[in-house]
């Protein structure tokens, strides 16, 4: 039965903030209301552990603290769920949303403090971390920004050489990547909107998330076995993933995961490590 990784962001809370909601920040930022519906579903992140087969966990410069990393460690643990690093710039306030300038050397060492500290405390449970995942602006700049990704790479192939760097397809990291022989894993996502381009939609915009599981659900299988996905525009997209990633504080995302593996499983598909 062919099998795909299904990854999963998460860890992005602060303190007693455990659990922020991107939507209703995303809604803040565009002059929307103060609070989220009280309607809104807090997602369960023990069971996206469950589904997935890692995941990215936040590592205190945009979203997480030491404590929150802990136990997000130990319930992956439990779950049987891998834990790969999830760096940003140093962005606390903005959600590692922001553009930064900074030197190349700067930019190494901000990577390598997040991926040590994740790094740690999973030698604490006796586990390995299992991949990088950029953030944000620097997931987004890396794309497209030659010398941000050459830098963000070279960060991550200093701190192991054989450590996978998860990525957007076909992009400026992926060719940082694979100048260094640093593994790259490409990635879709099962709930961001897309352009004709490749780019992905900004995510200020009111069509930037896909919010109707059905959808997600047939976008995910597209994915896995065609290698394609539909632009807002219309056009097929060749996006060829290795890994498909849920958001794990978007309110409806057990009912992404659900429909999602629902289709897989009739499709023949299978979710690695599951």
């Amino acid at each position: 039965m062919p099998e795909i990784e299904l990854n999963a962001d998460m860890g992005e809370g602060y303190g007693v903030w455990a659990l922020p909601s991107m939507l209703w920040a995303a809604e803040l930022d565009r002059g929307g209301p103060l609070q989220p519906a009280a309607d809104t579903p807090v997602p369960d992140v023990v069971q996206v552990m469950h589904a997935v087969s890692t995941i990215n966990l936040a590592c205190g410069f945009h979203g997480g603290d030491p404590l929150l990393m802990k136990r997000y460690i130990a319930e992956a643990k439990k779950a049987g769920c891998s834990v790969g690093a999830h760096p940003s710039y140093p962005d606390l306030a903005g959600f590692g949303l922001r553009y930064m300038d900074m030197t190349k050397e700067e930019l190494m060492a901000c990577i390598q403090y997040q991926l040590a500290a994740v790094d740690g405390l999973l030698r604490m449970e006796g586990m390995e971390l299992h991949h990088v995942k950029f953030h944000g602006a620097l997931y987004n700049r890396a794309v497209k920004d030659p010398e941000v990704a050459a830098a963000a790479a070279e960060g991550v192939a200093r701190y192991n050489p054989d450590l996978p760097l998860y990525g957007f397809p076909f992009s400026c990291l992926e060719d940082a990547a694979n100048a260094i022989s640093l593994p790259f894993v490409r990635e879709g996502f099962s709930d961001r909107a897309y352009h004709a381009d490749g780019r992905l939609v900004d995510r200020r915009r009111p069509d930037a998330m896909v919010l109707d599981p059905k959808e997600v659900a047939a976008r995910v299988i597209r994915m896995v076995q065609e290698g394609v996905v539909r632009s807002i525009e219309g056009a097929d997209v060749r996006i060829d993933p290795q890994t498909v990633c849920f958001h794990a504080d978007t309110p409806p995302v057990i009912a992404f995961l659900e429909h999602s593996l629902g289709a897989m499983k009739a499709g023949g598909w299978s979710v690695a490590g599951r």
